[in-house]
């Protein structure tokens, strides 16, 4: 082909293109349900308006009579991001299973955080916007004694394992409840706390973490955390950081290199989360399949004080250990040190001895003896 024939057919095909796609029809569209979340919308006469509450579920299930598992309460609503982290690092074993509630702002699309997240009045330094705040008490009431024991009502949430997650104005919240009672709550994240709006939350949080008695508390910034109007969070952040040293917390600080004050909310949840609700299961644990005479040592029928039986036995063929009560479902126990398990299905901590084995989760603490 002479290269003059060769133009003309490439301009013949450039000419002719692609046929034209016709036009996409939608022939359904709708909103998919996620897996384990709750969305309502509930109405506090204390404060007198709506707010929306997502609650995102674990796949773990109570497995033991009265066992409960923790709550995380996310105010903000949590960013949208807290309940489906918090899902997935209980269900990959990194934190203990755990309810995250978000709490999120009037559904009518009003803005209510500036007033309900301080305690105090304040306004930013460089007078942009008038004053506001002062609501902190009121919604304090509201998530204390109107909300958390409507959750704990409707879903096996633990009372002494309730964690509360706070960013920004949310995080001035946060010190306010410590400060104001430190065992409200066993676990606080307090991330990019604006100590400026309010200076005397300092010496009331260092005065509160002389009484604490084993919180743990994630204290974060950002390198780049300018908050509200260019007034920035790292002072803050020191003094908090000074106040909560103190030998009744168990304190975290991290500051986010290269983040700016929004940012490094995602790293945040994901480093904060299994900090104040640490899992059982020991991370360096090896898994292997134990040898059929180890095995024979756990396999067999317990039963429970209430009494119901459970068999525990090896699966086939790579004899990992299961566990499952009479008509329930089954349990994979996961290895987790010698005669030791766990169960992350149901975030239990299995220890085995000579006769039986203990079962705990929280504070649950329930004793199964081998009958055969």
């Amino acid at each position: 082909m002479t290269r003059g024939a060769i133009l003309v057919f490439l301009l013949a095909a450039l000419a002719v293109g692609p046929a034209r796609a016709a036009a996409l029809k939608v022939v359904s569209e709708a909103t998919p349900p996620q897996y384990g979340v709750t969305r309502l919308i509930v109405h506090s006469e204390r404060i007198g308006r709506d707010f929306r509450v997502i609650v995102s579920q674990p796949t773990a299930t109570v497995f033991l009579p009265g066992q409960k598992l923790p709550a995380i309460y996310a105010l903000d609503g949590g960013s949208g991001i807290a309940g489906p982290q918090g899902q997935y690092l209980g269900n990959t074993w990194q934190m203990s299973a755990a309810l995250v509630v978000s709490i999120d702002d009037d559904p009518a699309g009003e803005n209510h955080r500036l007033d309900d997240l301080a305690h105090a009045r304040w306004r930013p330094q460089d007078g942009s916007l008038p004053e506001m705040g002062g609501g902190g008490a009121a919604f304090e009431a509201f998530l204390l004694e109107d909300l958390r024991p409507f959750i704990e009502a409707r879903y096996a949430a633990d009372p002494q394992r309730s964690v509360l997650v706070g960013h920004s104005l949310g995080a001035l919240f946060a010190a306010n409840v410590f400060a104001r009672r430190p065992d409200a709550f066993a676990g606080y994240v307090m991330a990019s706390v604006p100590v400026w709006a309010e200076p005397g939350v300092v010496p009331r949080v260092a005065a509160a973490a002389e009484r604490a008695s084993g919180q743990r508390i994630y204290l974060s910034v950002a390198e780049f955390d300018d908050g509200v109007n260019g007034t920035g969070m790292q002072p803050g952040f020191q003094a908090m950081s000074a106040a909560l040293e103190r030998p009744g917390v168990t304190l975290r600080t991290r500051v986010y290199p290269g983040e700016n004050h929004s940012s490094y909310y995602p790293r945040m949840v994901l480093d904060s989360f299994p900090f104040v609700l640490p899992s059982v299961w020991v991370r360096t644990t090896p898994q292997w399949p134990l040898p059929p005479a180890e095995r024979a040592r756990y396999e067999g029928a317990y039963r429970m004080p209430d009494g119901r039986e459970i068999v525990i036995k090896a699966t086939q063929p790579f004899g990992r250990m299961t566990a499952q009560v009479a008509g329930g479902a089954v349990v994979s126990l996961v290895l987790n040190g010698h005669d030791r398990f766990y169960a992350p299905s149901s975030d239990l901590d299995v220890i085995f001895d000579a006769t039986g084995a203990v079962l705990s989760s929280g504070a649950t603490r329930v004793r199964i003896e081998k009958v055969r």
